[in-house]
């Protein structure tokens, strides 16, 4: 079953391909308790941060810069994460952060939860989408569920705002009860899911088998070198749950997507996970697999790039560093930073490096070749569903440029701590 910090971190970044609209409303709380969490995993390990750098980093969550001094910073200080350094006028001039290893700062999410304050029916709403989540459930199951934490009317609108968000689908069962199920778990195309019941479909069996295969072999598989089957049942794979995909978006705005089978763990709103709960490691991969796979400018040997990063804390010391990462900038995995001649990485969140690195090893790219070049941003797997239900829009190009200056700047003369 899904942590209280998975469902919160996963609804959060759901609901931000969303525009306001009142079921979204309704789960402003439980919103606002995952980008604390989400703004804490990308915080971890940066040290001491001017405030424009945190709003850089923010913003890649959908966090306003009133939002974040307001509200997310105050939470973060609250819950022992940061501390907030002030001048004579209580504006926040420094942030220090204190964020422990994901496992420890999610097992504080019951306590931000109740410092979110939610109320009753988003406190139902999280419930349901746990159980859904879990497994399909009657209507009946869930207002049981729901009994000792509001009224009924507070739990029927609960299931209708995630029925309005793609959260939750309802279906009459062939015994006339009314089933609740996750769309982003469960298969929502019936000629696809019984298509794929039917033992005795051998071809649906062998596409399946061979994608899985041909997935498990290469974590970050990009979805257009899949030769095992047909569009259609990678796309029923990502429904099921059966596979992973997320989305790098190139600098021309030319998306690839890539497919990571499930021992990467699962993403939110897929199933439990045991590996990179946080997403940060299949976004390292999905950007060495991108730059090794579309790039024009190489890198040859990339398993040994992360080695030196991994080992020295920095590496590299190229152009196009300076220019073609925000993605990993802004999820708080590196920082970039002058070199003698143009820009390097600095590492700031080793245990994600190094968990990507043992998958790259895995899947045998240390012999293809990698290169830099390109990426503008990436999109979770939660995101990734979402944004094909919702109108999602993109940073500008100045906006982007923005972000990446104040990713840069330095508190005075300080150095942020490593």
């Amino acid at each position: 079953m899904l942590s209280t910090a998975e469902l919160l971190l996963g609804l959060s970044r759901h609901l931000s391909a969303y525009g306001t609209s009142q079921p979204r409303a309704d789960l402003g709380q439980l919103e606002f308790a995952g980008q604390v969490l989400d703004t804490a995993v990308r915080l971890r390990g940066s040290g001491v941060c001017a405030p424009e750098r945190v709003e850089a980093l923010a913003r890649g969550t959908g966090i306003t810069k009133r939002a974040l001094r307001n509200d997310i910073l105050p939470t973060l200080e609250m819950l022992g994460l940061v501390d907030l350094e002030h001048n004579a006028e209580r504006a926040i001039i420094a942030v220090s952060e204190k964020v422990p290893p994901v496992d420890e700062l999610f097992a504080s999410a019951e306590r931000l939860v109740d410092i979110a304050a939610p109320e009753p029916l988003e406190r139902m709403a999280l419930a349901v989408l746990r159980e859904t989540t879990l497994m399909p459930i009657t209507q009946r199951t869930a207002l049981e569920l729901c009994a000792g934490l509001g009224s009924e009317e507070d739990a029927l609108e609960a299931i209708e705002d995630l029925q309005s968000l793609h959260l939750c689908m309802r279906r009459h069962s062939a015994d006339d009860n009314v089933v609740l199920f996750n769309p982003n778990v469960w298969a929502a195309d019936h000629d696809y899911s019984a298509a794929a019941l039917r033992a005795e479909d051998g071809d649906v069996r062998a596409a399946l088998t061979g994608l899985l295969e041909e997935v498990s072999a290469s974590a970050g598989l990009p979805e257009l070198r899949v030769t095992s089957c047909e569009k259609k049942w990678v796309d029923y794979a990502v429904a099921q749950g059966l596979l992973q995909r997320s989305i790098v978006t190139t600098t021309d705005g030319v998306e690839r997507a890539f497919l990571f089978a499930p021992h990467m763990g699962k993403a939110a709103f897929e199933a439990p996970t045991g590996v990179d709960p946080s997403g940060h490691v299949r976004q390292l991969i999905g950007s060495m697999v991108f730059a090794r796979t579309y790039a024009t400018n190489r890198l040859f040997a990339p398993t040994k790039f992360l080695n030196r990063l991994i080992n020295d804390g920095e590496a590299g010391d190229a152009t196009n560093i300076g220019t073609d990462y925000p993605m990993l900038e802004t999820a708080g995995i590196v920082r970039v930073e002058k070199a003698p001649r143009f820009f390097k990485f600095v590492l700031l969140q080793a245990d994600v490096a190094q968990e990507a690195l043992t998958y790259l090893d895995n899947a045998g790219s240390s012999s293809l070749t990698a290169g830099l070049r390109g990426q503008r941003s990436y999109r979770h797997p939660e995101r990734e569903r979402a944004a094909a239900l919702a109108v999602e829009t993109e940073p500008s190009p100045r906006a982007t440029a923005n972000i990446i200056a104040a990713l840069r700047q330095e508190i005075g003369a300080r150095r942020y701590a490593g």
